[in-house]
């Protein structure tokens, strides 16, 4: 049997629904505490010595809840939201799951994040790291260096993406979909001047992006973090160490979010 006696639901807005979500997880796991945090509380800090934090939200708030959650932790979604490609539990079958999660019936998806060296400073992302123009009016030219060599990108910037990530910003910039078991990195340009692919890399590569020449340019870590880039500095980008631990329930959870994303699956 899998024990959480101390537990954490974070959500977004308290609203009925997330009350009786709540109320749910009280009867059923029956916890020697539960901690209630909405996003905002979390704001600047970290969550961390849980047994079990349950997400109530969509994809946006499992992302924010991945980025607060300590090295470790391990995540249970609800999806509260329209879509949730990553969301795997509706709210109306929680207690079988919350059941099955007692009984040990179930995976814990591993996902890497990204580390991010940029002026000194290091940043993670659950998703992406988008190193793009400002403005967004006139193109930028940035340097992509690899071990193998570098690559000049022509256009709204570069995207790098991590598998759990490859369904989001990626893939509506035409990289493709990966399966998040696997251990790369998915290297897309935006809206380059001469067609350029997606580049696929190994996890533990370092990815350096240096800025060139035209329009200003910005970092955005997991489409909330905004920061306006040096043009001297060098931004780093590869796979850490650190992993989101997310709790699935079907082994063939990432073909149907795959399905989702053409509106072939329904959340199950």
């Amino acid at each position: 049997m899998a024990e959480a006696k101390k537990i954490a639901v974070v959500y977004k807005t308290k609203e009925p629904e997330v009350l009786r979500v709540i109320e749910t997880v009280n009867r059923v796991m029956k916890p020697e505490s539960i901690e209630e945090h909405s996003l905002l509380s979390l704001v600047g800090k970290k969550l961390g010595g849980f047994d079990l934090i349950v997400c109530l939200g969509g994809d946006g708030t499992l992302v924010r809840t991945c980025r607060v959650v300590e090295n470790g932790g391990i995540i249970l979604p609800v999806n509260m939201g329209k879509k949730g490609y990553l969301m795997e539990v509706d709210p109306e079958k929680l207690p079988s799951y919350l059941e099955k999660y007692r009984k040990n019936e179930f995976l814990v998806e591993k996902c890497f994040k990204l580390k991010i060296s940029y002026g000194g400073r290091m940043l993670n992302a659950i998703n992406e790291v988008v190193i793009r123009n400002i403005i967004g009016l006139k193109q930028v030219t940035l340097s992509v260096e690899l071990e193998e060599g570098s690559f000049i990108v022509e256009g709204d910037g570069v995207l790098v993406s991590t598998p759990i990530g490859s369904s989001a910003y990626s893939l509506n910039a035409g990289g493709p979909f990966v399966l998040s078991n696997v251990n790369i990195l998915v290297c897309t340009p935006l809206c380059a001047r001469r067609p350029l692919r997606p580049l696929i890399v190994n996890r533990d590569a370092v990815i350096k992006v240096k800025y060139l020449s035209g329009e200003e340019i910005q970092m955005i870590i997991d489409g909330e973090e905004a920061l306006k880039v040096d043009p001297k500095e060098t931004i780093e980008i590869t796979g850490s160490t650190e992993t989101v631990n997310i709790i699935r329930f079907s082994s063939s959870f990432n073909i149907k979010r795959m399905g989702r994303l053409t509106g072939g699956i329904e959340n199950g």
